[in-house]
């Protein structure tokens, strides 16, 4: 049966292939905070043209060393859509040759440093280390009996509040993101929403941080007394103008009157109960509607599933997990808020979904309940939004760059489910499941039962699990209709006990000691060394690491050996003996011993890698280094190896392996398992940006890359091979024969077909 008309074959590979896009999508998030750093951004726009990449390079303030890194960094940033690339005419002496330059994308001008509605402090503070290293902590957050509010809590031991007022650096990097954001917003409130604001008197930002919002609404608004609200130490020292003042306090406590209440992005840091006593303070604070009295929201409200871009409710639920992990807060739906206005006190309001990814809602306090007397006419306001480009522009790249910025959230979800073993826990109940039942069968502190369904929420839409209505009878009532979940297919390969997991290789992949050095690839790029990013954090090369860090040892050859029981039979019948090289504890080489019971299989490694290891028959281990010798066998089998190597070392192994195969007339092949790089043409857009992270990886990691097919035709010519045959059978992987012939280059010779299985 050919792999490709195999349906399990192609849904295991399909499967993989989801569940590494969302292992490595936090690839997206830190290689744009690496550009940002560089800043890259800058001085594309700087220079006012197309910028060949020889030029960026030059421009750029790294080790020249690292210029042939530079290309595939802005690879998978073109891919993300921040840079676009165009073919300009160069002159070289006589001859005209077209070469690819680079230019912003319209979304880039939110990442310009001088740009006033930049959104770059915004992305620093959030993929700061300080924000980012609570992620690791959820899973345990979820278990723990403490009362630990948040993950934040439980990894720096306070809240991120008290955390930020004690710690300079945060507290500079929040006001500035927060600064940033509020021009922003309030450049298109005051461009479109003016009506909100006349024929008020008064006015108070409810934490109003340095005064953004509060300073444009006074320029805008002359005869607007304009007040900001906030914690004493932050608007302690602030200076006023003539209708702009600033008062210390706290929100909980009781807010300055004053004929309305801006609250910009503050109810979301907060649970149902903090949020009820901060809108009971607004609505002590405000006269009534009659008496021109109104509460002015700003915040995100969550879009149903049939509503709006995948990307723009994926980047609310990024947000709601943002609360989650940072806060004690809560992204929510409009009927959430309803419920929470109406709990403290409100029985008027207005949602206008005019700010990209958020709504401003207007509040007002009236005898009756009834939603919206419309003086204001927002239909016209969305009319007009939506006829100002230069606003709709604006706030959709605010919603792609944040996407971006958080795209780490999708593999630190998942992450913490399979630490909780929720696939395993739904697979083992047999039947769609309950939230309440999925809830009782986790080992977690029960009091973060309500926090379960925000987890699941971000798994559904990624994918992992699915949703069905179900009938339930509770206590001899009426039948009701409840949601359960089940698993997705592509959840198969996150079962514990499943043999093709991929739980061991997620794990290791996401483990702090992978994830840390991303945050030092800028710092890699411009120190004066050779190392790589994970060099610069753990102080030496992943390799090195791994034999001296048990721990970490025994998670990556787990992985290791849990991708390698996908394999493809056609490409070894016909052999006498192979040789796997870096074949670690055998996983591959015990497969095919056990498939191929003639074959004498060689698992080949370092000594320290197979020192103990028993053999079988068929089977047998070899210490040894690949870079000196590698076994004599009819076949070489090498998979995964190559790109962990730059292109000199890889040309080492690969004349080694030359060295111990005989010709293809004596049936002699090598056999490579390893990425070919689509174009950009070919292929999913999941699919190359997955071989895109992988590339990425590589870089940071350790010194080698992923190869387009043109460059592993290079590698392997320049290794003195002259026959080959590329076969794209294996998802995301292709299968490399390659031969020693004295026969003529043959190329593709794709016209082999496989028995192949997994």
């Amino acid at each position: 049966m050919d792999l490709q008309n195999s349906e399990l074959s192609s849904y295991l590979l399909h499967s993989q292939a989801h569940i590494w896009n969302h292992m490595f999508s936090f690839i997206n998030s830190m290689s744009l905070k690496c550009a940002i750093q560089l800043e890259i951004p800058d001085i594309i726009h700087r220079h006012g043209a197309p910028m060949l990449c020889s030029e960026l390079v030059e421009a750029l303030s790294i080790n020249k060393e690292r210029s042939h890194f530079v290309y595939r960094l802005m690879r998978i940033l073109v891919h993300s859509g921040f840079f676009l690339k165009q073919r300009i005419s160069i002159t070289e002496g006589d001859e005209v040759e077209e070469k690819e330059a680079y230019l912003l994308a319209p979304t880039s001008r939110l990442l310009l440093k001088e740009e006033p509605l930049s959104v770059r402090p915004f992305l620093l503070a959030m993929l700061d280390p300080i924000l980012m290293d609570p992620w690791q902590d959820m899973s345990k957050w979820f278990q723990n009996d403490d009362d630990a509010p948040s993950p934040f809590h439980t990894t720096h031991g306070k809240s991120f509040w008290d955390f930020a007022g004690q710690e300079p650096k945060l507290n500079h990097f929040f006001n500035e993101a927060m600064a940033s954001d509020s021009k922003l917003v309030t450049n298109v409130i005051l461009k479109h929403c003016k009506g909100a604001f006349e024929g008020l008197d008064s006015i108070v930002d409810v934490g109003g941080g340095t005064g953004t919002v509060a300073k444009a609404i006074a320029k805008a608004f002359p005869e607007l007394n304009c007040i900001s609200f906030d914690l004493p130490h932050v608007v302690n020292g602030m200076e006023g103008s003539k209708n702009l003042s600033y008062v210390g306090g706290d929100m909980f406590e009781a807010i300055p009157k004053a004929d309305a209440i801006f609250v910009k992005w503050i109810l979301h840091d907060w649970n149902d109960d903090k949020c009820i006593k901060i809108l009971k303070r607004c609505k002590e604070a405000i006269p009534s509607k009659e008496n021109r009295g109104k509460l002015i929201i700003v915040d995100m409200v969550v879009m149903n599933n049939e509503v709006g871009s995948d990307e723009s409710l994926e980047t609310q639920f990024f947000f709601d997990m943002l609360m989650m992990t940072v806060t004690t807060g809560k992204e929510r739906t409009k009927k959430e808020w309803v419920k929470l206005l109406l709990d403290a006190g409100f029985s008027d309001y207005k949602f206008t979904p005019i700010l990209g990814l958020r709504s401003l809602i207007e509040v007002s306090k009236v005898y009756t309940i009834k939603q919206s007397t419309n003086c204001i006419d927002y239909k016209k306001i969305e009319m007009d939004l939506q006829n100002d480009k230069l606003s709709s522009d604006l706030l959709h790249s605010q919603a792609h760059i944040w996407n971006h910025i958080f795209s780490f959230i999708n593999p630190m979800s998942l992450k913490c489910a399979i630490q909780l073993q929720i696939p395993d826990i739904i697979h083992r109940h047999g039947a769609p499941m309950l939230l309440s039942e999925l809830v009782e069968a986790l080992s977690i502190n029960k009091e973060r039962s309500n926090f379960v369904y925000r987890l699941m929420r971000i798994l559904v839409h990624s994918g992992f699990f699915l949703k069905q209505k179900i009938p339930i009878t509770e206590g001899g009532g009426e039948e009701e209709e409840k949601e359960a979940y089940l698993l997705a297919p592509t959840s198969r390969l996150l079962l514990k006990e499943e043999p093709l997991s991929m739980r061991p290789f997620l794990l290791a992949m996401l483990d702090p000691i992978l994830m840390d050095p991303w945050q030092d690839m800028s710092k890699w790029f411009q120190n004066d060394d050779t190392a790589s990013p994970f060099h610069i954090t753990h102080g030496k090369g992943m390799w090195d690491f791994a034999s001296q860090e048990p721990r970490f040892y025994h998670f990556f050859n787990e992985a290791m050996a849990s991708d390698a029981r996908l394999h493809c039979k056609g490409a070894f019948e016909g052999l006498d003996s192979i040789v796997d090289v870096g074949g670690g504890t055998g996983t591959v080489a015990k497969a095919f011993a056990k498939a191929f019971p003639k074959l004498n299989c060689i698992s080949f490694d370092l000594p320290d890698v197979v020192n103990g290891m028993e053999g079988s028959k068929n089977l047998s281990y070899v210490g040894g280094d690949m870079f000196e010798a590698i076994p004599k066998a009819d076949a070489v089998f090498v998979k995964w190896i190559l790109h962990d190597w730059n292109d000199e070392n890889c040309i080492k192994i690969l004349k080694r392996c030359k060295d111990a195969i005989p010709s293809k007339e004596n049936r002699g092949k090598l056999i490579i398992v390893d990425m070919v790089v689509m174009n950009d043409e070919v292929g999913s857009h999941e699919s190359l940006e997955t071989q895109l992270f992988f590339d990425v990886m590589m870089m940071t990691d350790t010194t080698g890359k992923e190869r387009t097919k043109k460059e592993w035709v290079k590698l392997l010519l320049d290794a003195g091979f002259s026959d080959y045959k590329f076969t794209p059978i294996l998802g995301l992987r292709s299968l490399i024969e390659v031969y020693t012939s004295t026969k003529m280059v043959k190329g593709d010779a794709q016209h082999i077909v496989y028995d192949a299985t997994i």
